[in-house]
């Protein structure tokens, strides 16, 4: 069993109520996990993630759970408010780098993704299950430690989704999209600066329709 590292796990209570003020949504892809999904929203003057993801007839698919700083360990916590009772079909789950800042290693991220994940599975039969790697950002470049860690990280994740055929691994970094070059693909220290806003590590609108990009791809065949 693992050390709890954040200060407490109780600190989303008024973003999760929030989410539970709404009706409830049922039979949707669920997207949560820390800031990326959060800020894919009007209130951050963002085309909405449910705007972006929909069926390929036009109708509703999707469902954003985001919150913002969110570790992996805080989404298995709020698992019974923000993912049982919306009964998903899919569910897609965001993790770093918020778990690095507080201090959990590849290995314990990876362990709060099975959990979440088989929770998930015993609790929806036949769900598709979604584990995004490291997203990428331009605050971190040329910091080798992170790059350590993230590689790790990615490598833990990418072995884990390989022995669940219900599982797919939805890799940031080898989205043609986020380079300029196609010989960069890959290479963390070499993605588009200029789809960043000023703190370095949120997107701007392009960067959320590259996002929209990459995640109808990995979902196409649910769509």
């Amino acid at each position: 069993m693992f050390e709890v590292k954040v200060p407490d796990l109780r600190r989303f209570e008024n973003v999760v109520r929030e989410y539970e003020s709404k009706p409830v949504q049922k039979g949707r892809i669920l997207f949560i996990g820390s800031s990326g999904f959060t800020r894919w929203s009007e209130k951050y003057d963002r085309r909405p993630l449910e705007e972006d993801i929909r069926m390929k007839d036009g109708s509703p698919a999707a469902l954003n759970h985001g919150f913002g700083g969110s570790t992996a360990e805080e989404v298995l916590y709020y698992y019974d408010r923000l993912v049982r009772p919306y009964e998903p079909r899919a569910l897609v789950l965001r993790a770093y780098p918020n778990d690095r800042f507080f201090g959990y290693s590849p290995a314990e991220i990876v362990y709060f993704y099975a959990r979440i994940f088989a929770w998930a599975r015993a609790d929806f039969p036949g769900i598709r299950l979604y584990a995004c790697d490291a997203s990428p950002n331009i605050k971190n470049i040329g910091d080798d430690c992170w790059l350590s860690h993230v590689r790790q990280f990615n490598s833990l994740l990418r072995d884990y989704c390989a022995k669940h055929d219900d599982t797919t691994y939805v890799c940031h970094i080898d989205f043609p999209g986020y380079f300029v070059d196609p010989a960069d693909v890959g290479d963390y220290y070499k993605i588009r600066q200029d789809i960043f806003i000023e703190d370095k590590m949120h997107f701007t609108q392009e960067g959320y329709d590259i996002y929209r990009d990459l995640f109808l791809q990995a979902l196409d065949d649910i769509l």
